[in-house]
């Protein structure tokens, strides 16, 4: 009975982080006189000056930058990695690469020019920036969505008898409820619930479809969506009742496991994908597919659906990301910065900006509105080097989530919790953990941040201005330390 315990995998598993803010930003964004005129002085205008004109491209001069040369617009306000100047500077393949025959300039160089054209290729500091109006970066917490009671938490699970596995099982999925103190957390055909205010369990919901590749609350936080199933063999959305456990419906019946699912905010919609690369939508009131997207080419890796209810953002492998229409499924618009697999999908809570994290290392916020980013955060989660390790090792972000006070969570691949506000500037950052962290989540007051990690573990952070973390009491049963389980001697 003891290794039916969802004690032996929560509580034995919660690590601790201390995470310290890092210092506060000036709010200056880069202009072209003080800021990027010297960086092209230096590397740049031996070829591209009012004389030499190379390309037809003038550099000395902010109205030649915007003039472009014989090969289009050199920069696109607002739209950095969209910019052939970036582009060619930051040496992307296909992109001409610049300065010609001889080295890359330094990345801070780079990256001021990145943020230089991402908010608004602005000529001086007192310009106003170029390119769409961005909507408003200040956000309050709204009651949207709110449930009319208390906030669901499990009441009556039904019992749940399958031993635990020998070895933890990765975190592949995990949600917090946008209500109540509750957190799900996938395991090997089984949902761990996690109560955050005890800091204990709260039962086991059964999952014998498989894996859980995703897990999302409702938008009231009664209902919890599971997505996922078998490689190569079968995948299905679940829904279950917070409160008694009950299963609600099971959606799809694809061939390979599903990657990623959301439930509407009305809790009228499924929607689900995976490496089929089609997103299907049913009614969760008949069970029936109402439409089919196949504008993506490659693998289904996010869904999320807004939290107003009429859109539907889709990510894939290879790294587009299209809005839908959620009642329709007609096309919304494309967004097409990214250079690799999207990761992650977030939507702030008034459904007027899209984060996305990427494999390429980028989180983007995205104003929905026309498509164009209001952030880009070019370097999110890179390592550092081990040691005999020579070079950059690749970054990546691998989990990301609008907070309810519009701030962002993300984990990556530097195994770091990072804190951001909305308009890309760096609040807090946790020191590296020990294991790869897969994926965050985040209380509903925002002040919790939760990750898992590839071991099987948790790691929680809790505090406001400086972060720092509680552990719990071991549990009884046994205790996982690195992935190898103690049990005590029988």
């Amino acid at each position: 009975m003891a290794q039916r315990h969802v004690a032996a995998f929560l509580s034995g598993l919660l690590g601790v982080l201390l995470c310290v803010p890092l210092p506060a930003q000036t709010g200056k964004h880069p202009n072209y006189d003080d800021d990027v005129k010297p960086i092209f002085a230096r590397y740049c205008f031996g070829c591209h000056n009012a004389s030499e004109m190379r390309s037809g491209l003038n550099l000395e001069a902010y109205s030649g930058v915007l003039k472009g040369g014989g090969s289009g617009d050199a920069v696109i306000p607002g739209r950095a990695a969209s910019s052939l100047l970036y582009k060619a500077v930051a040496r992307e393949e296909g992109a001409p690469q610049m300065p010609l025959g001889n080295p890359k300039i330094p990345d801070a160089a780079i990256t001021t020019i990145r943020e230089w054209i991402a908010s608004g290729v602005l000529e001086t500091a007192t310009s106003q920036p170029k390119g769409p109006v961005a909507p408003s970066l200040d956000f309050k917490p709204t009651a949207l969505n709110k449930p009319a009671g208390a906030p669901a938490m499990p009441q009556s699970l039904p019992p749940f008898a399958m031993d635990e596995p020998s070895r933890a099982h990765p975190v592949t999925a995990m949600a917090a409820s946008p209500w109540a103190p509750l957190l799900a957390v996938a395991g090997h055909e089984r949902i761990y619930l996690y109560n955050l205010n005890q800091r204990g369990p709260d039962g086991e919901l059964s999952f014998p479809e498989g894996i859980p590749y995703a897990l999302r609350f409702s938008r009231d936080g009664a209902t919890l969506l599971a997505a996922g199933g078998r490689g190569v063999e079968s995948g299905k959305v679940v829904l279950y009742d917070v409160r008694s456990g009950k299963r609600l419906g099971v959606f799809g019946n694809e061939r390979d496991v599903v990657l990623a699912a959301d439930l509407s905010a009305d809790g009228q919609l499924v929607a689900l994908g995976g490496p089929a690369k089609i997103v299907k939508v049913f009614s969760v009131a008949d069970g029936k597919e109402l439409y089919q997207i196949k504008k993506h080419t490659d693998w289904i890796t996010a869904i999320e659906f807004s939290p107003d209810g009429t859109r539907l953002a889709t990510g894939d492998r290879s790294g587009g990301i299209f809005l839908w229409e959620a009642a329709s499924g007609g096309s919304a618009g494309n967004l097409a910065d990214h250079k690799d697999s999207i990761t992650s999908l977030s939507w702030r809570g008034d459904s007027q900006l899209l984060a996305s994290g990427s494999e390429d290392g980028q989180i983007i916020v995205w104003n929905v509105a026309d498509g164009f980013p209001v952030a880009t955060i070019a370097k999110a989660h890179t390592p550092k080097p081990g040691p005999q390790v020579y070079g950059t090792p690749p970054g990546g972000v691998l989990s990301l989530q609008f907070t309810s006070d519009g701030r962002i969570i993300s984990v990556g691949r530097d195994s770091t919790i990072r804190i951001w506000s909305a308009d890309g500037k760096p609040q807090g950052a946790s020191p590296a953990a020990g294991a790869l962290l897969t994926k965050v989540a985040t209380s509903p007051d925002g002040k919790l941040a939760i990750a898992g990690d590839y071991q099987g573990r948790l790691l929680v952070c809790t505090g406001t201005a400086t972060l720092t973390c509680s552990q719990p009491a071991p549990p009884s049963t046994r205790l996982q330390v690195g992935g190898i389980i103690i049990r005590p001697s029988q």
